[in-house]
């Protein structure tokens, strides 16, 4: 199945960022992410696969997306946020990620009021052409967040 092909038509490097969920929480939509690492507080928009499989990435170079038919952040299964590096006027949301640590915590704020909360586990580059689509979207057997970036320019 090739639905989930975001980034490989627009950069030469892509990031991702495996983070595992603390403890129980209940799946609602996304609304924030917090990354104080790195001083990412965006917001995060809807996104869905275009007529060509593709996810597409955000509107805007300040926000983040999600990819809707995942699981929601905090819920089992691997949820996927992505978010532009950079842009032609400099940086971008995810500008910083590769600076990310293990054990560092992500705060995904959800429309009910709750955070889900992760932390690092590592952090993958993949060359456009060698996008892991089945180990980013593959079900997982607890909750589990990527973030997604291309590797910009």
């Amino acid at each position: 199945m090739n639905r989930f092909r975001w980034l490989g038509l627009i950069g030469l490097l892509v990031l991702v960022v495996v983070v595992r969920c603390g403890g129980s929480a209940s799946p609602h939509d996304p609304v924030r992410i917090r990354i104080p690492a790195i001083g990412v507080d965006a917001s995060v928009q809807s996104l869905t696969v275009d007529q060509s499989g593709v996810l597409p990435p955000p509107d805007s170079y300040d926000v983040t997306g999600w990819w809707r038919e995942g699981p929601e952040p905090g819920e089992r299964g691997p949820a996927v946020i992505a978010g532009h590096v950079d842009s032609k006027r400099g940086p971008a949301v995810f500008f910083r990620l590769n600076d990310l640590g293990r054990g560092d915590q992500i705060f995904v704020d959800r429309a009910d009021g709750t955070t889900a909360v992760f932390a690092t586990q590592r952090i993958e580059r993949h060359d456009k052409n060698a996008f892991p689509t089945d180990a980013v979207y593959r079900d997982t057997p607890d909750s589990q967040l990527r973030l997604i970036t291309c590797g910009g320019k």
